[in-house]
């Protein structure tokens, strides 16, 4: 059965608005993503400063008490303990990362489904009776 062309131009027409309503969908998505990640590191940024600050702050003071117990190994012991914690912050980190969802995660599984409908929606028909 052969499609006629006005059949064929609704096809194209439907297809490229149903486009343009995807590449809507992914921009929006983009813009969240750049408006979410933009805060996060705002955030980020302002909790590394004053967490700098404390740990200046701590680590002058921690000095200053623990120098007559051990002396030059404060310092370092103190240096220690902040790559300690600067290593389970990284690690809760990544973790996050591996679990957020991929960038556009919800336009590719909209754009697979679409193909899945415009692929069967092609597809020759089969006769049921027919092969048997």
């Amino acid at each position: 059965m052969r499609l006629s062309f006005e059949a064929l131009r609704r096809t194209a027409a439907h297809l490229g608005r149903l486009l343009l309503l995807r590449a809507d969908l992914a921009a929006e998505e983009l813009a969240l993503a750049r408006r979410q990640w933009a805060g996060w590191l705002a955030l980020a940024l302002l909790a590394f400063a004053l967490l700098l600050f404390a740990l200046l702050a701590a680590g002058a003071w921690l000095t200053l008490l623990l120098w007559e117990r051990l002396g030059a190994a404060t310092p370092g012991l103190l240096a220690l303990l902040g790559a300690v914690a600067a290593w389970l912050v990284l690690r809760g980190l990544a973790r996050e990362a591996a679990t957020s969802p991929a960038p556009l995660a919800r336009t590719r599984a909209a754009l697979r489904d679409d193909y899945e409908l415009l692929a069967a929606a092609v597809a020759p028909k089969r006769e049921e009776g027919a092969g048997q």
